[in-house]
Formats: C-alpha cells, structure tokens, sequence
C-alpha cells in the first residue's frame, strides 16, 4: 500500500476580508458539525502571498496582496477508528484497471460490471490508492452488494484500514447516532458559495495603482468623484476589467511607462512632504506607507496621489524633453506683474484644499526659455486642452527648481486672448526672444490733485441757509 501518493492541496487566493468572512464560514461548520456528532476539526490555514496579472498586452503587470489559504485538520474518530475517505461507486461505466493479481473484483465477479471509484477524504487524512477499494463490500457485515458508497476507516493504533457500509458504521464503530463525516470537497463548496457571485475584493500593490492612475490622469485629466467619469472610476475600469475596459486601456497605453517611472518619485515625494496627524494627509500616508490598496475602500483616496503630488511645492509634472537643446531660466521677478505665451503641456483638475472647496486647474505653460506653473478657478481654464497655445498676465510668486529645471510659479492668472501671438520659436531650435515680457508698473498716483486749492472766504457768522 502506498499511502504517500502526492495530492497538491486545494488552495484559493483570498484578500483580508475574504480571509475573515472564510474563517467565520469554517468556525460555523464546525459549530453545526460538532452539535450532529463530528469530533474532527477542520483548520483554515493563511499565508501572504502575491499574484499578478497583465490586464492588456504589453500593459504593466498588476500586482495583487492577499493571502494563500488551504484547509486541513483532524478526521473524526470513534472507538479508535478514524475515518480516511468516503469510496463513491461509479456504475456503470468505462471498464477500469483489473485488481493487482489481475483477477477481477468481488464486485465485478458478482454483478459482471466494472466499476470506477471517486475517493472524498476527511480533512488531515493521509491518501491511499483507489485500486486497494473492494466496490460494494463490508468488512463488518462481510457481505457483498452494490453499495452506491462505503467508508474507509484506519485504526489509530495498528494502522489497519477497512471499508465499512453506510448502514453497518454505527454497529461497527458503538456510536450512539449515525457518524457525520465532512470530506474536503464539502468543506470547498462552503467555501466557494460565499465567494461565488460576490464582487471580489482586491488588495492592489500601489506601485501598479499610481502607474495606471498617472497614466489615466496624465491622459484624461483629472475628475473628482462628483464627475460624470471620475478619475478612481477610469482607473477601476483599467485594472479590474469591466464594460469599458479595452477603451480606458487603449487610450492611456503611451503613458503607463512613464506611470511605472513616476510612481515610486510620487510615493517618496508625499511621504517626504505631507504632514498631519489627521484628515486627509494623514490617511494618504497611511496608504502610501503600506503599499497596498483596497479596491472597494481605499481606491479612491490612492488615486488622489497624483493631484496631491502636483500640489506640493517642489513638484514638477515632468521634466522638460531633454532633446530640446535651450536652456530654462526664471521668468520676472517675485512680485512683478508679467506676460507669458507657451505651450500647455498639463492641464488637469485637482481637488480644492479645504472641504467642498471648488476644484482647480494645474496648468503647466512651456514658454520654450521658461516653465510656468499656475493653479487657478478661473472659469477661462475650463475649455483650455493640453497642446493649446495661451498667454496669461499673472504675478511670480516664486522662483522654484525641481530636478535643475527651473519653474516660475505664477498666482492670479488672466488669460489673454492674442490670435497672432505664436509661441516661442526656442522649441524648435531657432534663436528667438523670450516669451515674457515684464510689464512696467504705473507710478502710483495720489489721492489728491497735485495742488491743492485755494483757501475760500470764511462763512459769515450765523446759521447757513
């Protein structure tokens, strides 16, 4: 007999709160079990784990944290005896392989059948072969009939194995009610009924959310969830499938590289800048510091990464192509009123600071000899598109550099509609002016004519009429 056969167990790949509702689902079946008689134990078995898929070809793998869950346990035992499998007897059916002497079965030689038999074991119980199974005999009552099931039993002590009749299990093991004997398959469908037809919870690594996420931002802008199509929306379709999958996909296709790189520059960046122990920064932190996401939970606030990002002060939408042979220099001074005429190359939507605060507009302006960065409500930033050519009146603010580019920070943009203005020809290479233009302050003026009028005759005395 060899009973070492190599059987892989059943496993699945469960998240943390499928782990928990799974866990419930067995203490309950061993609850019900336990009150019809069964004194083995089943065991749940959890151990973290990753898999990762390739939504679209070509596409980053997305990397998924969960746990490898198994069952095992103890089989039931009674009178000494425990139970090993339950022997289904399949008639009739494809003729099987003879007895080991060639002979054929008990069973076949009374029924002239051939018969197959499916083994269910208990929980912790070792394998054996199918072919040591006698089909439709009982080593209790010693008799021979076509039994659709029998029950393989191994004495805890010598070892020896037998198969017991259905009807024959109380006699043979003195037990007072019909054994209860829960084999893996059972304990399997328990198990798969709570996860079948539920949306599954995923637990995203978040290097793979803040790639798709950039790339969906970076393409599409950003939408906060009052949006028709929010931007958590967008990314949920790119990384779990669904109705408009293959187009999400498709369209941000050119940026996840560019995603892949960026991610782990966002993460480092927010950790190093936020601050807070509450709100929002706080619970942004908390995400960015465990690298994992909950698709259903947490989704949504991973994904505000990237607004966050641009909104920090030393950050910097992306460095201007270094192919482009110009050199970058501020733009005015700080505190001057100046005018500039570029190129967008970011236009998205990014929360408000406080609650219920309207959103606003990054906007990146590349002025081919300076880069600007505004955020502004102003209603003129609503139709603008990345590509577009704008020249915008606005004050500096700040001269900042971020990975030796310099970036002129504007606040109080105006818009200037210049049909005929064209951008700097700096872009492509030809010698040209800059693109700004300080604007010369008006002197200020008094509240008062410069000379002062004439004194008039006093009032004469009295009351005026």
């Amino acid at each position: 007999m060899n009973d070492q056969i190599d059987r892989p167990p059943r496993e699945w790949f469960l998240s943390g709160e499928e782990l928990g509702a799974t866990r419930d689902k067995i203490a309950r079946l061993n609850r019900r079990a336990a009150k019809r008689g069964f004194t083995g134990r089943i065991a749940v078995h959890a151990q973290p784990a990753t898999r990762s898929h390739v939504p679209a070809p070509g596409a980053p793998p997305l990397i998924e944290h969960g746990f490898t869950v198994t069952i095992s346990g103890e089989p039931p035992q009674y009178g000494g005896w425990h139970f090993v499998a339950a022997a289904d007897v399949l008639r009739p059916g494809a003729p099987i392989a003879p007895s080991t002497d060639g002979a054929p079965t008990a069973l076949q030689a009374a029924t002239g059948e051939r018969a197959h038999v499916v083994l269910r074991y208990a929980p912790g119980a070792d394998p054996i072969e199918n072919g040591l199974v006698r089909p439709g005999e009982c080593d209790h009552c010693q008799t021979l009939r076509p039994r659709a099931t029998t029950f393989i039993v191994r004495h805890q002590h010598t070892g020896e194995l037998k198969q017991v009749g259905r009807s024959c299990m109380k006699d043979f093991l003195g037990h007072s009610t019909a054994p209860v004997f829960l084999d893996t398959t059972q304990i399997a469908d328990e198990i798969d009924g709570g996860l079948h037809g539920s949306s599954r919870v995923a637990a995203w690594d978040l290097h793979s959310v803040l790639t798709y996420a950039w790339a969906v931002v970076e393409t599409h802008g950003w939408a906060p969830r009052s949006n028709a199509h929010p931007t958590r929306d967008l990314v949920d379709q790119a990384l779990g499938g669904g109705r408009h999958s293959a187009e999400v996909l498709a369209s941000i296709t050119g940026k996840l590289q560019q995603g892949s790189e960026m991610a782990p520059q966002i993460v480092t960046d927010l950790i190093n800048g936020l601050h807070g122990d509450s709100g929002y920064g706080a619970n942004l932190l908390s995400i960015l510091h465990a690298g994992v996401v909950d698709r259903r939970k947490h989704l949504g606030l991973a994904v505000s990464a990237i607004p966050a990002w641009h909104r920090l002060p030393e950050a910097n939408p992306g460095p201007v192509e270094p192919q482009l042979a110009r050199t970058i220099s501020y733009a005015g001074q700080i505190g001057a009123k100046i005018t500039l005429a570029g190129t967008i190359t970011t236009a998205i939507w990014i929360d408000g600071y406080h609650h219920n605060s309207p959103p606003q507009r990054l906007i990146i302006l590349d002025c081919g000899d300076a880069v600007a960065k505004m955020i502004t409500t102003a209603a003129w930033a609503d139709d603008i598109q990345r590509g577009d050519h704008l020249t915008v009146t606005a004050t500096v603010k700040d001269h900042r550099d971020y990975r030796g580019i310099p970036q002129t920070v504007l606040v109080r943009p105006r818009r200037i509609d210049l049909p005929d203005t064209e951008p700097s020809t700096a872009a492509s290479g030809s010698p040209s002016t800059p693109a700004w233009e300080p604007i010369r302050a008006v002197p200020p003026q008094s509240r008062f004519p410069a000379a002062p009028l004439a004194p008039g005759a006093p009032p004469p005395p009295g009351l005026a009429v």
